[in-house]
């Protein structure tokens, strides 16, 4: 069974997500269990995906508001 948490695997289930739509760096990280989502979208832009990024304010938990990356895979290729 492939370890769930290598970079392979987290980019995986990132790519997978973004071709369903948007992903935020606190939904990566929270929902997707992505260690450092925005060296995985770094990964993935160097492996030809083209991936752009908006800023977006989120609400933690503990509601403190937050500046975060908002991904976008361009043509959901």
């Amino acid at each position: 069974m492939a370890d769930r948490n290598t970079a392979a695997s987290q980019r995986t289930r990132l790519l997978r997500a973004l071709k369903r739509g948007p992903v935020d760096t606190q939904h990566a990280s929270r929902q997707l269990d992505i260690i450092h989502p925005p060296r995985r979208v770094f990964e993935l832009r160097k492996l030809g995906h083209d991936i752009t990024t908006s800023w977006v304010w989120r609400t933690t938990e503990a509601g403190a508001r937050h500046r975060v990356g908002l991904y976008s895979l361009e043509g959901r290729q």
